[in-house]
């Protein structure tokens, strides 16, 4: 059929094929569109590694970038733990079960790790290194992360810190540095790496030590990037930090350090927090991103594509020798572009910076707890006293009805007597204290009352014996008086 076609086009030219002519001039723009396509999609992992057997925690590897990351593991048969909010959702119950099924790794796992909350971090952390001899443990990757998009309110953890600092840079550095003894106690021979997500948008941050939360600067709500970018500043710098320490560590053998860590950017993603991100988190700004669909999917990776940096930082070999501490961008080491990442100073002022902040916030949140805890425990002492059901309520309330008839009862006769007693010009009854009951050591003045009542009573003339004719009753004897 070809030959034909080129024979008409050569006798008769291109107006004798149909539609021909209007086809060469659309397939210049499908050939431009597939070599953007290409280039923005990078470069793509060419490496290969066993990775049977090994042990890697994964955080934020339900979605984005992280997901694709699990995928690729997972079917190399790694065993594999998922940090998740809850390990008893209905989400993360089906997608790790569907893991499992597809990839035919039972080895795949989900632990409840909070990263807004330090208390939860550190509780799954000391968990994890909780073991004699130490866990087998070869990799570390650090996906989850937070980037709010402009013109939405400040947010903040669970323990009260700005969502960028404390997700970004404190939740990763409270995860490495618990989980540091049981790295450096890896055999020598296995080779242990820590791969943190980052991004170019660190150039645009604004990083102050004095200032981290921008309580006086004021937060930026029209341009949040400077927070974001803040917090990759701050995590870039930790982990030269990090290696620095790591390679100063003198292990028990004198071998040399095993434990390499990097900082990975994967490139513009579209992964769930990117998109949110581009519709600023409402309904409109969606139908935009919708409307332009073409050019996001041309100009931003897939999250396949944006995970090849981070598998190639696992299975390169060139990773697993020499120093670590590297800035791996379209699988290749790239230099950083801020000069002063690399300074000791400001990696230890950061360091003395962030144990100082988890300090504070983990005792708060201590002291939170303990509150919450006594009122919980106060309210279940309340439920567990005995209630009364209907009948006894019932009775209570007959039995109450009888004391306040008869209170009233005993205070009519008491009013009637008081009458009858003023009309015959007596004095007034004296009527009986309330005995209390004195306790060992006191005396009841019960007795000083009535003497003092007694007192205070008014006088009145009563007739003697001698005035008044005794008159016996009848059916009585009369008493008579002796001489």
């Amino acid at each position: 059929m070809p030959i034909p076609m080129l024979g008409e086009i050569y006798y008769n030219g291109i107006d004798s094929v149909p539609y021909l002519s209007p086809a060469l001039k659309v397939v210049p723009w499908i050939l431009a569109v597939v070599v953007l396509k290409i280039y923005f999609n990078g470069y793509r992992n060419r490496n290969e590694r066993v990775m049977h057997g090994k042990v890697a925690i994964i955080t934020g590897g339900t979605s984005g970038v992280g997901a694709a990351v699990v995928n690729d593991l997972a079917a190399r048969g790694m065993h594999l733990v998922l940090l998740v909010r809850s390990a008893s959702d209905v989400f993360t119950v089906d997608y790790i079960e569907d893991l499992r099924e597809r990839h035919g790794n039972p080895f795949i796992y989900a632990e409840e790790c909070d990263l807004s909350s330090l208390h939860s971090i550190r509780l799954f952390a000391t968990r994890f290194i909780d073991n004699t001899p130490p866990r087998r443990l070869d990799m570390v990757v650090c996906c989850a992360g937070v980037m709010a998009p402009p013109y939405t309110p400040r947010t903040t953890t669970q323990d009260g810190i700005e969502a960028h600092w404390g997700l970004n840079f404190l939740a990763n550095f409270q995860l490495l540095n618990i989980l540091a003894p049981c790295m450096r106690a890896q055999p020598p021979d296995r080779d242990v790496r820590i791969l943190l997500a980052t991004c170019s948008s660190y150039i645009a941050g604004d990083l102050d030590l004095n200032d981290p939360q921008f309580f006086r600067r004021k937060y930026p709500l029209r341009t949040p990037w400077l927070c974001y970018g803040a917090s990759k500043m701050a995590l870039m710098a930790f982990c030269l930090e990090f290696q620095r320490r790591l390679d100063s560590y003198v292990r028990p053998d004198k071998q040399p350090n095993n434990v390499r860590i990097y900082n990975i950017d994967p490139g513009l993603v579209r992964t769930p927090g990117a998109r949110r991100w581009i519709t600023m988190g409402s309904l409109w700004g969606l139908g935009v991103y919708l409307v332009m669909w073409p050019i996001w999917w041309l100009v931003l990776k897939d999250p396949q594509q944006g995970a090849q940096s981070f598998l190639a930082a696992a299975m390169s070999p060139e990773c697993g020798m020499g120093e670590g501490g590297k800035f791996l961008r379209e699988c290749q080491n790239q230099k950083y572009r801020a000069d002063k990442l690399a300074s000791p100073e400001l990696g230890k002022q950061l360091w003395e910076l962030a144990e100082l902040m988890i300090k504070d916030a983990e005792k708060a949140g201590a002291i939170k707890r303990a509150k919450e805890k006594g009122k919980k425990k106060a309210q279940e002492d309340m439920k567990d006293e005995p209630k009364l059901d209907e009948e006894d309520k019932e009775l209570m309330e007959k039995i109450r009805r009888r004391k306040e008839a008869l209170r009233k009862i005993l205070e009519e006769e008491e009013a009637k007597e008081h009458e009858e007693r003023a009309k015959a010009k007596l004095p007034p009854s004296l009527a009986p204290l309330p005995m209390d009951t004195p306790s060992r050591g006191t005396r009841s003045r019960a007795g000083e009352l009535r003497t003092e009542e007694v007192k205070k009573a008014p006088k009145v003339n009563i007739e003697t014996k001698d005035e008044v004719q005794d008159t016996p009753s009848r059916n009585t004897r009369r008493r008579t008086r002796k001489a």
